[in-house]
Formats: C-alpha cells, structure tokens, sequence
C-alpha cells in the first residue's frame, strides 16, 4: 500500500457555511482489496502472511459484495480455500463481483434471502459444515474483532499531516466495523460522524458497542450517527441522488460508489446545510472504496440521473 492521498473538496456550499472539507482517499489503497476492506482484513492477512493457513475461509455478501470481492483475492494471493455464500438463487444471471470471484477461485453457495436471513443459525451453519468441512466463518461485511483492530490503524494514514486530528470524521456504515474501529483510534479532539446506508434503529449503536466490546475496547465516546440519510434504504438510488453523483464527479473529478460513498457525501451537504456543523469545522470524509460494486449499477445512474431536474445540494 503507497500513500493514501487526501483531496480537499471545494464548493459554494462549503464556503457560505464555513465549514473546510477533504476526503481521504481509501479507494486508492489497493485495486481488488478495495477501501475499507483492506483493513478489515488486514489481521487475517497478517496472520496468512505468517503461515497461518486455515482449511478454508468462509463468508456472506450479496451478489455485488465488495467484502467477498476483497476475500476471494485475499485467498487467491495466500492459497486459501474462499467460499462465498451468496443471498440469491444460482439460477440468476452472474454479475461481473461474481465472475471475479469464480475467476479467482471462490467457490459460490447460494442461499434464498428467507434462508440467508437466517444464515448465523445453527442449521444453516451446520448445513454449509456438512457441505464444505471445517471452515473459518468471516462474519458478512468482514465486521468482527478483525475490523476494529484493522480499522483502527486507518488513523495511522493522517499521522503528521494536517488532517490528522479532523473537528470531524465521517463515513457511511454498513454492518458497523469500520465506523467500530475508527472509535477505537479517535484522537482527542475529533469527532466521529457514522451515517447508515440503510434503515437503522437503536439496534445499530447496539452493535457498534458490541464490536468495541468483543475486541476489549472501552468505548471512548465522541461518535454518533445520523439517522434518516439512507435515502430510502440500502441500495437504493432515487433520481435525485443519481444526479448528485453525476454533477460531484463532474465538479471534482473524483468517483464515488452509489450504495455507500455517495450517501455518506449527500448526507453530509445536508447536514452541512442545516448548520449541524459549526463555521469553522473541518471536516474529513472517508471514502470506503467499493467502485468495483459500481459496475452493476451504470445502466441505472444514467436513467435516474437523466429524470431529475431540480436544485442539488453539491
């Protein structure tokens, strides 16, 4: 991994509330272990590259999952058996994540979503133990203990730079590891912004606390999440927000990845505007990489971007 660049964000909006913004650039890290997930594996990768080898690994995504695209070329790179067990039917067409997985050895698995929402269940679990023999399961998204020590280092990138104590950093979350991780590592001062890319509850910090619990971290405070900016619920793109990723893109030249990234970036300009940060602010967005999920979603950013026609809050 080389230098992670971080690239300061300019825009009317910024300047009339005050408020100085840049993105540290995690979607540069690596080309297939992308963003995020690079430190969320980066215990598991430690332990391969000190001759650790377990039978196999095993884990949970859907079919664009940015976490099995990122294991199945870490078992590529170390020789290690990957199974993915995928929400859907093997009937359905294979996406381009799926065909990399398949390319780069992963066996695929899949379960329907009624079955794949009990996938933790012991049933379902010694169902796949029947099938594929001793594995070591990865929980889905790659949150576990591994992903708060791995995430906590992401701090280590600003060290010395101007961005290393932010008034506020900010990321989406997902199943809550990188945000878990990123609480263990708060330097005094900074705040910690975590905005859901899908409907969530009090279940949510619930979880998060648990992540920090599991890996033996006294939660620090100074972190908090930002309910109601999932724009309709994960996955989802309604026209407005596709149009907001095509006038970001053109403005600063820098590519975001629809499910996550550009909810995070969306939600913070309207938080930005409602004046939830004080003038003066500076601001550090992560990008959690994931562009390789954008593949299956270019058809549908051009349709919805093309009927939207309105103010946008870029």
């Amino acid at each position: 991994m080389g230098a992670v660049p971080v690239t300061p964000l300019e825009s009317p909006l910024f300047r009339r509330a005050g408020v100085a913004v840049a993105m540290l650039r995690l979607d540069l890290v690596h080309p297939y272990i992308s963003g995020n997930k690079w430190f969320k594996l980066a215990p598991l990768r430690a332990r391969l590259a000190a001759g650790e080898r377990p039978r196999r690994l095993l884990s949970f995504g859907g079919a664009w999952s940015n976490h099995l695209h990122a294991l199945a070329w870490v078992g590529r790179e170390y020789g290690v058996e990957t199974v993915a067990v995928v929400r859907g039917f093997a009937e359905q067409p294979p996406t381009a994540t799926l065909e990399d997985l398949q390319r780069w050895g992963m066996k695929l698995k899949f379960l329907p979503p009624v079955r794949y929402a009990e996938k933790y269940s012991a049933d379902v679990l010694a169902e796949l133990q029947a099938e594929y023999g001793d594995f070591e399961l990865i929980p889905e998204g790659g949150s576990s203990v591994d992903a708060v020590v791995g995430c906590r280092q992401i701090w280590q990138l600003l060290a010395g730079s101007e961005w290393a104590a932010p008034h506020w950093l900010v990321t989406a979350v997902g199943t809550g590891g990188t945000l878990a991780g990123l609480i263990a590592g708060r330097p005094e001062g900074s705040r910690l912004l975590g905005i859901p890319v899908l409907r969530a509850d009090e279940r949510m910090p619930a979880a998060i606390r648990g992540l920090l619990a599991d890996a033996k971290v006294s939660d620090p405070g100074g972190w908090e999440l930002a309910l109601g900016l999932d724009a309709g619920g994960y996955a989802r793109l309604p026209a407005e927000l596709a149009s907001s990723l095509k006038l970001f893109e053109a403005r600063f030249a820098l590519p975001l990845e629809p499910v996550y990234t550009l909810k995070m970036v969306m939600g913070v300009n309207r938080l930005i505007a409602a004046g939830y940060f004080a003038s003066g602010s500076r601001i550090l967005l992560l990008h959690t990489g994931g562009l390789q999920g954008r593949r299956g979603m270019v058809e549908r950013i051009e349709r919805r971007a093309s009927a939207f026609s309105g103010p946008l809050l870029v």
